[in-house]
């Protein structure tokens, strides 16, 4: 089969998979942003590629296609015993599902990785714009912070681009966001939204099983939350109810986190935690992001909470590396810290509407701003990690600076 042929075929079904997608947001208040976005999705995608393949001399964008492809050239019975023979929890399992996704995709269309790259730009789009229109339907005042933050923020959309797991884990991620969303919405689940919840969640679990820890919970207990019978219960304000609910939740979530992965168990899980963060700063000597060390003592660890929090949604700052490419996440980090310090201080003036969600998001960013800080200190490999809970921050600080006279039309 020629490659011109490969090229049409495959073009014409993504600009019908994106045509399709467009018709179904007929009414939404983001149409007029749906075409721009995604040819910025696009372009990140192949801007991505190429950035490895010339500056990082592959990475492991490449390396995922050149396993995929090895397995796309087996017959048939043999190709389908490779991707689903049973995977051991020693192997690097993530990985191994993502070439395998990558593997299927590619023997069905044929095609290369540029293809394949916008494929998975396209997926990880979808999920985006459907939960950025579901959210703004939901409440129409996030519509500039939800643009903002998921549709045109750049390091969001550059690193949930192209043939990385990233990718797929944001869509993932979206589409169930989606679906708590439009439940949110309805009052109810329709067999559509439990179909695109319940494959995203495989989809999440198999590539980031460590983002599915802490946001199954988190929905978990936003859905008892809501339930209808807390209305019989007068009184009971949003932090009362929400420490019943978290109370009654401690000992499920510590079994589920057994349950979800060897890695999260007691035991494995702290030993994997410092196994990684020393590996990283191992590779990393000029770019890390080392602890601070001011007590050697226990004391340290309250210290490096908030340092780690910090570090892992501000960092680096704007100054600290002045080499390509970190010199755009300093640029992003500088505009994202004086917007939340106007936000702070816009909060402090004024009342700010808190509720269930809010609650959830905050405990979900700081979670994975902690933890993902500690276990890869890598400013280069945070970048792409903060794609899972950048653009929450971006969406509440604009959330809260919109009403001021900059964001206003007139």
């Amino acid at each position: 089969m020629s490659i011109t042929f490969i090229y049409i075929i495959n073009v014409a079904l993504l600009l019908g998979i994106a045509y399709f997608n467009y018709r179904r947001y007929t009414h939404s208040m983001l149409r007029n942003y749906y075409l721009p976005a995604l040819l910025f999705k696009l372009g990140c995608g192949i801007v991505m590629g190429l950035l490895f393949q010339s500056y990082y001399e592959g990475g492991d964008t490449f390396k995922f296609y050149q396993e995929a492809s090895v397995l796309t050239r087996l017959k048939f019975p043999a190709f389908i015993q490779a991707i689903t023979h049973e995977v051991s929890w020693s192997d690097p399992m993530r990985a191994i599902y993502f070439v395998r996704m990558i593997a299927l995709v590619k023997y069905i269309t044929q095609a290369d990785y540029w293809l394949l790259s916008a494929y998975f730009s396209l997926f990880s789009f979808l999920g985006c714009f459907y939960f950025s229109d579901k959210l703004v339907e939901w409440n129409n005042e996030f519509k500039f912070p939800v643009i903002l933050g998921f549709l045109y923020f750049p390091s969001v959309v550059f690193w949930s681009s192209g043939l990385l797991k990233e990718s797929l884990a944001f869509a993932a991620l979206t589409f169930t966001l989606g679906s708590y969303v439009r439940w949110r919405q309805l009052g109810r689940l329709s067999i559509g939204n439990i179909l695109i919840g319940g494959v995203s969640l495989i989809f999440l679990v198999s590539i980031k099983y460590y983002i599915a820890a802490v946001l199954l919970p988190l929905l978990l207990f936003l859905t008892i939350y809501h339930l209808p019978f807390w209305k019989q219960l007068d009184g009971i304000r949003t932090w009362k109810r929400s420490a019943l609910i978290v109370a009654v939740m401690i000992l499920p979530t510590l079994l589920f986190f057994n349950w979800l992965n060897p890695n999260l168990t007691y035991q494995r899980f702290w030993h994997i935690l410092i196994e990684s963060h020393e590996t990283f700063l191992s590779l990393s000597p000029d770019g890390g992001l080392f602890l601070l060390s001011w007590f050697d003592n226990w004391m340290d660890t309250l210290v490096n909470i908030p340092y780690l929090w910090f570090s892992g949604i501000y960092r680096p700052l704007f100054g600290e590396n002045l080499n390509f490419p970190t010199i755009f996440s300093e640029i992003e980090n500088l505009i994202l810290l004086i917007g939340s310090i106007a936000a702070v201080v816009y909060f402090a003036k004024n009342k700010m509407f808190f509720n269930a969600e809010i609650l959830a998001i905050l405990i979900y960013v700081s979670s994975l701003s902690i933890f993902l800080s500690f276990s890869a200190p890598n400013f280069g490999t945070l970048a792409r990690f903060k794609v899972y809970y950048a653009p929450f921050v971006l969406m509440f600080v604009v959330y809260q600076l919109q009403s001021l006279h900059v964001f206003r039309k007139n």
